[in-house]
Parts: structure tokens; C-alpha cells; sequence
């Protein structure tokens, strides 16, 4: 309740407020308006910047918010030679009135590109198509790394989760140090380990080309970061951060990380260290929920799918750090070298090894048709992940027009995930799962640039992925009369080749491009059940699969962009022949199938004004599915699920539109979003569930249904001066609708909606206090036609204070309360963190005093629902810890 009121003593409370208004215009000595211009506030007095305006079309209207004895206007544009107006004792309820003649500057470079200052309440500066983030303008005093400042940024948004990167609503493609691509999709191994005290400016860049040849040449629809460093920092630079402490339950905690940072002419690397106990993920790999990074996303087609998926842990708190148990080491290094004018090298190693432990808890309570019942499962889960990584990039000018560049890559992960588990409180198993995944990747591109206006690459990948795995179980649970234990073996293997070659050209305004390409896709599986016992191994022959799935495609794709005027049209399309082919060695029984597939689609973007764009999609798509439902014969999965598919090469066709409008707004720090999407998906596989308070079998077929989905967004967010407070509202809302079967049931129609709204707010003050709140709601309700509605409700609201004594001392105090069930308000968790910190003058070192979990809550508690079913899940918490960091810059 505390935090509620606070939330809303510092969202109204105004702060002095006084209403005298300056208004003019801002012409030229000719009398022609000015399209844009700077109104500046100066305290004669005191000094320094206070307020700040843009004036356009030659017209100028300011509030002062504050009381001033002497105050300085300036009106300030490019190419023009600034004009001060002063005000002795503006007086409350007056307006002032002054029109301001400005005079041309003939000093200045008529060719000068234009910077736009926004000083308001941050410092930022527009050039052409890169937005400047003045560092030190948005600190707060609570951020450590350089990924804690970047999702402050108006227009910027961090996925915590996947360390994924927006901005302006687009996924960034990398994030470049001092302009160079030191780090590639993985990016988040920067911003996750630079520390913010080496960083002076963050830069978005739209228009982004990381192949120089290609820049006003391809689509500019890519967009990424430059992180510019402090002068100083351009040799040799580095951190050490040593902390270590001790939770209640009396065991030690660190956190201990070193990076190192070298920046020459030739010459640029990134390297870091860093081991902890305490919950934190400093790499770019999710071992935790195994929620997937940029990178793994964008080149999820070279990868062969486990069988037999790995245990994810599920915290439903927005810190996963409160429930991972880890133990990490991590090291990585980024490396880049040029090798004189034309020839550039660059590596990057990974290493990472973990123990994660977790005591979990599950309880679902079905209704089936006029059946009901309970099962609950209680885990104890060790996982312990390990990968060696190694990555090569070698980039060759071979002219000045022309450009070679190979990539290779190698990657070994085991993953050994050992757990007890207590089956309704009845029977204990004991299992371990070990998987083992090898990728070796290789990519080949050479580019052409014919003139400043057309270019050709040709592309090549190929690579290799193996994932075997072995899981045991025991006491066994096939034929658990005659054998000791179980063992669900299964390999699965991919080899791709892909091949393509793409033109591409532009005109003033239009761009354009063509491919033509082929791909090669081979998928082999086996996999068997065993019964073991204490002197030999047996086959279980009904759990046995051997087949190969493969893929060949030609195909040819096209895309135009047209400017005209405020409307740009993007039509595109992709033709493919593709030739899908299933054996089953144990059956020696092949499917093929043959299809010619024509994909559409189209981009209508209408500019309104500079900072406000309509836009509408519309796709049509059909996508193979086979690949994740080969295998015939049922596989075990855990301690009371199996899993088997009726394999079918149908493809899945869908049809989806877009309607969004937004507005992004610098100036005033304002942006806003409304939009819809609509999906349909004709054919698809559908799961038919055959659950029992023991086991449950899942089989995946093949149906021609339709299903609909809809999603709604909408968010709005305001700099408000008047308040020195931004303020931020979120809602989505979606309808999804889809079909199963249930223990014999035929098939169901169902839909679940999802609908989550957020209000963000954060002070600004110019006094030693501020404030930040984000309340978030969740609501879902899932049912079946004509069955029992499963309706969830819950609510979280997470509140910071920060207090800054002076410029050495900062103390951060946060609380997190949360929610589960709000028909159950009394069962709620608090989680309360405090942070002191001590920066001296030198700016050598930094100490911190740490304090987490301070009620030292055990476990949380989190509930779901399904079209059948209400699924209660508990975790255990780190306990209540106290921990002294040191912070040593080198």
C-alpha cells in the first residue's frame, strides 16, 4: 500500500508551479519563418540551462515552470546567429510577448550537416539518421553496465529475458563499438559486461549497413547502435569488480567480473571474466528458461531440433535472478585486427559453465468433460550446461568495389540435467537427461558493387548440427516388472546448404532487389526405448524410429520500395519449388510430396508529418511443418510423458495483416503506438492429450482446420515537464484460437485470450530524490467451446526509490509485490533490495553494499490456465543475502 501512495504523491504532486508565458515569433531579418529553432532558458543568477522549447514554423510558446529573479531567452538555429532577450522578475500570470529577427551567419558552411539539441530534460542530438544519447545525462546513479542506461533511452526498448534490442519498434542488428561490429547478433555480450562509466554517447543509426559496399544500395530498413567511448578510454581500459558476501542460510556469495577493453589504430578486442553465485547471467545464452538471443533466433533453420527438450525453469517474475541458483563462469573474447589496408580478422571465443539447481513444485487440477482429477510433481533439478565456442571472421577487399567474407563457426554444449522427482506424492523416480550439441557452420559472401547504384552478392551456408541425447529413468516405467531402469535414447542430426545470389539497385527514389537460390536440407533421426537391468540392455521395439526427412528448394525472390512523396509502397514476393521426401527405414516406406508455393506480400507506409507514419502489411505465406513432427513412435520425454507424431508434408498456409499507426517524437519526448495484427492459419498440427493421474501421451497430427488470431497494441508515453516525470501506458490484448483433443474426445475448438497492461512512471527531479513505479496486470482466461471457463488474474507492482545524499553517495531502495490470483489478495510476495553506493571524487574505484530479499521470502507461486486445466507452479527464492562489491577501474 506504501508504495501506491508513493506512486501517486510523486505522478500529482506539482512542484512550484508558475504560469508566466513567452510567446513570439522567429523569423529572419526578411521576415521568412523559421522552420525550426531552439528557445533556451538561462538562469542569469544561478547559471546553466533550466527550461527549453522547440519552436517550428516560426512560432514559439513556453510555460515556465520555475521561479527565476533573471532570467536569459535565446533563440538558436543552424546557419543563423543566435539572440538573446532578458526578463528581470518575470511575474506570475504575465505573458510575455517578443519576437525574435534572426541574422544570417555567413561563416557558416552552407553544406554543414544540421544537429538538432534537444536539452530539455536529457541532452540529445539529432544528425541526419543517428539519435546521440548524451550518457551522463540519464544517469541515475543505479546502473552498472551499460544495458542498465540503454533501457532509459526514450525510444529504446530491452528485452531482459533475451537481451534482444528495439528501437523505434525494430530489432537493432548489432550494437558497434566505436563503429566497428565487434560483437555481431550476439551484442548483448557488450551491454551486458561494459561497464557505463567507459561510455560516453550511445548512437541509434537507422539506415544501418554493416557492408560498407551495400550503404544507399539495400533496403534501409536496418538499424543498430554505436557505443562511443570516453576519451581516455581508447588504449587500454578495464574494470575489475570483486564482490562477495553471505545469504542467510550462511553461504558465501560472489560476483566477481574483469573486462578488458584495447582500442588501437589496427587493433580493437573486448574481453571478459566473470564468475557469480548470486543468480545473474552475464552471457548471451539463456541456460535458465532457454529463451532464445537475436542471434539464435535469426539462424534457428541450421539447427536440429531435440527430441527430448530440456528442463526450463520457469520463474514468473520478471527477475529471474530471484529463483536461478546458479553457479557461473563465463569468458569471452572479441577480438578484430586489420591486416593492413584491405584485409580485416576477426575472432570470437566462448566459454561457459553452470550449475543450476532448483526446487520446484507442480499442480494441476483438471476438468475433462464431466471428469475431474489432480496430479502433482515434486522436483529437485540439478542442470549443468558447459559450451566451448570458437567464431572466425575474415574479410577481404579484393578491389575497391568488391568484397570477400567468410565466417566459420564451431560450437560444443553438454547439458547434464540430473533430478529427483516425487510423482503425487507417491512414487520417487530418479532421471538424468545428457545432451550433447556440435555445430560446425560455415558462410561464404562476395560482393560486387557495379557503381554507386547497383550491387550483386552471392551467398553461401552450409553447415552441420548433431544432438544426441540419452535420458534415463529409474525405476523404469515401461515394463517396470522386468527391468531396473529406462533408457529413451535419440539422435537427431541436420545438414544444410543453402545457396543465393541477390541484385540490388536504387533510384532516387525507389530500391530494389532479386534473388534466385536453391537449399539442401537433410534431417536423419533415430531414437529407442531400452529396459535395462543389472546385466544387459533391451530394446523396446514399439519405441523405435529410424527415418530421414529432407528438403530441396529452388526458388526466386523479389522486393521494390517506392517513394512518392509521403507514401512508400513495398511490394514483394518469394516462388519456390519445393520437393519435401520422408523414409522410414524400419517400414521401408517413403512419402514425397511436390509443390510450387507463391508468396506475396505488401507495405503501404503514408508519412503524415515528420514524426507520426500509418502503415499497413498484408502477407500471404505457406510454411513446411514436417521437420518438427517426424517421429512415429512414441519417445518418453519425463518421469509421465511420452510424445509421438502422424507425420505429413501438408503445408501450412497463412494469410496476415497489419494496421499500425505511430508516433515518435524526440522533440517533445513523446511517442505513441496503436495497432492490430490479424493472423490466419489453414492446416496445422494439433495435439490430441490422452492424461491420466500417471502418464500422459501427446500425439500430433495433421488437420486442414482454420484458426484465427488477433492482436491489439497500444501505448502512449510523455515527458511531462510540468511534473519532471515521464509517464508510460502499455496494453496489449490477444485472441488465439486453437483446436486439441482431450482423453478421447473429438476434436476441440478452443481460445484463449491474454490481456497485459503496464503504467510506467519516473521522476526527473533537480533535488536529491526521485522515484520510478511500473505496475503491470495479467489477465488470462482460456476455454473450450461449450466447457468451463479457467480465468487467471494477477498483478505486480514494482517501486524504486533513489535517493543521491551528494555526488558520492547513492542509496536505492526497491520493492517488488506481486500477486498471484487476485481472487486471493492475501496470498502475495514482497521482495524488498537495497543498494548503497560510494563513488569518490578520483573516480578510481566505486564501493557498493548490496542487500536482497530482505523479508527473505522462500518460494513463489505462480498460476496458469489451459482449455482443460489449472496449473499451479511454485519455486524456490535465493535467500536473503548481504554482499560488498568493489569496483576498480583500470
Amino acid at each position: 500500500m506504501k508504495s501506491y501512495i508513493l506512486t501517486l504523491f510523486f505522478i500529482i504532486s506539482p512542484l512550484l508551479l508558475f504560469s508566466q508565458t513567452l510567446t513570439g515569433k522567429i523569423e529572419t531579418v526578411k521576415g521568412e519563418k523559421i522552420a525550426a529553432a531552439n528557445i533556451i532558458i538561462k538562469d542569469s543568477v544561478n547559471g546553466g540551462i533550466k527550461e527549453f522549447v522547440i519552436a517550428k514554423n516560426g512560432q514559439y510558446s513556453l510555460t515556465l515552470k520555475r521561479e527565476y529573479k533573471k532570467i536569459t531567452v535565446e533563440a538558436a538555429t543552424h546557419q543563423y546567429i543566435s539572440e538573446v532577450w532578458e526578463i528581470e522578475n518575470p511575474q506570475k500570470d504575465k505573458i510575455y510577448t517578443h519576437d525574435f529577427l534572426l541574422t544570417k551567419d555567413e561563416t557558416k558552411d552552407e553544406k554543414e550537416i544540421r544537429e538538432v539539441v534537444i536539452v530539455g530534460s536529457k541532452p540529445i542530438v539529432i544528425k541526419e539518421d543517428t539519435v546521440k544519447y548524451n550518457v551522463a545525462s540519464f544517469r541515475d546513479g543505479s546502473e552498472r553496465k551499460i544495458e542498465d542506461l540503454i533501457k532509459k533511452l526514450p525510444g529504446i526498448q530491452v528485452n531482459e529475458k533475451s537481451g534482444e534490442i528495439r528501437y523505434k519498434g525494430k530489432s537493432v542488428e548489432t550494437v558497434t563499438l566505436e563503429g566497428d561490429n565487434l560483437f555481431g547478433s550476439n551484442y548483448s555480450l557488450g551491454t551486458k559486461n561494459i561497464n557505463v562509466d567507459m561510455v560516453e554517447q550511445v548512437q541509434a543509426i537507422e539506415n544501418y549497413s554493416e557492408n560498407p559496399l551495400l550503404k544507399g544500395v539495400e533496403g534501409g530498413e536496418k538499424v543498430s547502435l554505436n557505443l562511443k567511448l570516453k576519451k581516455g578510454k581508447m588504449d587500454f581500459s578495464g574494470n575489475l569488480d570483486y564482490g562477495s558476501g553471505f545469504d542467510s542460510d550462511g553461504k558465501q556469495v560472489f560476483d566477481i567480473n574483469t573486462n578488458i577493453l584495447g582500442i588501437s589504430k589496427n587493433y580493437k578486442s573486448f574481453a571478459t571474466l566473470n564468475y557469480n553465485n548470486i543468480g545473474v547471467n552475464h552471457s548471451p545464452f539463456d541456460y535458465f528458461g532457454f529463451t532464445f538471443n537475436p542471434e539464435q533466433i535469426s539462424e534457428e533453420r541450421f539447427l536440429a531440433k531435440k527430441a527430448i527438450p530440456e528442463t526450463l525453469f520457469f520463474s514468473g517474475l520478471d527477475d529471474d535472478s530471484r529463483t536461478n541458483f546458479n553457479n557461473q563462469i563465463f569468458g569471452n573474447y572479441n577480438g578484430m585486427f586489420k591486416i593492413g589496408k584491405r584485409i580485416s580478422v576477426k575472432t570470437n571465443l566462448y566459454y561457459i559453465h553452470d550449475k543450476i539447481a532448483s526446487e520446484k513444485y507442480y499442480e494441476n487440477k483438471y476438468v475433462i468433460g464431466d471428469e475431474s482429477f489432480k496430479t502433482s510433481d515434486s522436483y529437485n533439478i540439478v542442470k549443468k550446461p558447459e559450451q566451448y565456442r570458437a567464431d572466425l571472421e575474415l574479410k577481404i577487399n579484393t578491389s575497391k568495389t568488391s568484397l570477400l567474407e567468410y565466417k566459420f563457426r564451431v560450437r560444443q554444449e553438454n547439458i547434464t540435467t540430473p533430478s529427483t522427482v516425487l510423482e503425487n506424492n507417491e512414487t520417487h523416480y530418479f532421471t538424468t537427461l545428457n545432451s550433447k550439441d556440435f555445430l560446425l557452420k560455415n558462410s561464404l559472401t562476395f560482393t560486387k558493387k557495379f557503381n554507386k547504384n547497383k550491387a550483386l552478392q552471392v551467398i553461401i551456408n552450409q553447415s552441420i548440427n548433431a544432438a544426441p541425447q540419452d535420458f534415463f529413468i529409474s525405476p523404469a516405467v515401461f515394463d517396470f516388472e522386468d527391468y531396473l531402469q529406462n533408457r529413451q535414447y535419440s539422435r537427431f542430426r541436420k545438414n544444410y546448404l543453402n545457396f543465393q545470389s541477390v541484385f540490388m539497385g536504387s533510384t532516387l527514389k525507389t530500391k530494389y532487389a532479386f534473388s534466385a537460390g536453391g537449399l539442401l536440407d537433410k534431417n536423419p533421426f533415430k531414437s529407442c526405448l531400452y529396459g535395462i537391468s543389472d546385466d544387459f540392455e533391451s530394446p523396446e521395439n514399439d519405441f523405435h524410429n529410424d527415418l530421414e526427412y529432407g528438403k530441396k528448394a529452388v526458388f526466386t525472390t523479389g522486393s521494390y520500395a517506392l517513394n512518392l512523396g509521403k507514401w512508400k509502397i513495398s511490394p514483394s514476393y518469394k516462388l519456390t519449388f519445393l520437393n519435401q521426401k520422408l523414409d522410414n527405414n524400419l517400414t521401408e516406406n517413403t512419402e514425397n510430396q511436390e509443390d510450387i508455393i507463391f508468396e506475396p506480400s505488401l507495405s503501404i507506409a503514408y508519412k503524415i508529418n515528420n514524426i507520426s507514419t500509418l502503415k499497413g502489411t498484408a502477407n500471404y505465406a505457406e510454411k513446411d511443418l514436417a521437420a518438427n513432427y517426424l517421429y512415429i513412435q512414441p519417445i518418453m520425454t519425463s518421469n509421465r510423458s511420452t510424445q509421438s507424431n502422424l507425420p505429413d508434408l501438408s503445408l501450412q498456409k497463412s494469410f496476415s495483416y497489419s494496421l499500425f499507426y505511430t508516433v515518435f517524437d524526440l522533440y517533445n519526448q513523446f511517442h505513441f503506438l496503436l495497432g492490430a495484427m490479424y493472423s490466419q492459419n489453414k492446416g496445422g498440427f494439433i495435439s490430441d492429450f490422452d492424461i491420466q493421474e500417471n502418464y500422459t501421451n501427446l500425439r500430433y497430427f495433421f488437420t486442414p482446420k482454420t484458426n484465427d488470431n488477433w492482436n491489439f497494441n497500444f501505448m502512449i508515453e510523455k515527458y511531462i515537464p510540468m511534473i519532471e516525470s515521464t509517464l508510460r501506458l502499455r496494453s496489449d490484448y490477444s485472441i488465439s484460437q486453437y483446436s486439441n483433443i482431450v482423453n478421447h474426445s473429438e476434436i476441440r475448438d478452443n481460445k484463449t485470450n491474454f490481456w497485459t497492461s503496464e503504467l510506467f512512471g519516473k521522476t526527473a527531479f533537480d533535488i536529491p530524490v526521485n522515484f520510478e513505479n511500473i505496475f503491470k496486470f495479467h489477465q488470462s482466461l482460456s476455454q473450450s467451446e461449450g466447457g468451463e471457463k479457467f480465468i487467471n488474474r494477477s498483478l505486480n507492482d514494482a517501486f524504486k526509490i533513489i535517493l543521491k545524499l551528494d555526488k558520492r553517495w547513492t542509496l536505492i531502495f526497491s520493492s517488488d509485490y506481486y500477486v498471484p490470483d487476485t481472487k486471493k489478495l492475501k496470498e502475495n510476495y514482497t521482495f524488498l533490495d537495497t543498494i548503497i553506493r560510494f563513488s569518490p571524487k578520483n573516480k578510481k574505484f566505486d564501493l557498493s553494499f548490496y542487500a536482497k530479499n530482505l523479508l527473505d521470502q522462500k518460494n513463489f507461486t505462480q498460476i496458469q490456465t489451459t482449455d482443460y486445466s489449472t496449473n499451479i507452479f511454485q519455486s524456490n527464492i535465493l535467500p536473503r543475502s548481504f554482499m560488498l562489491n568493489l569496483s576498480f577501474s583500470l
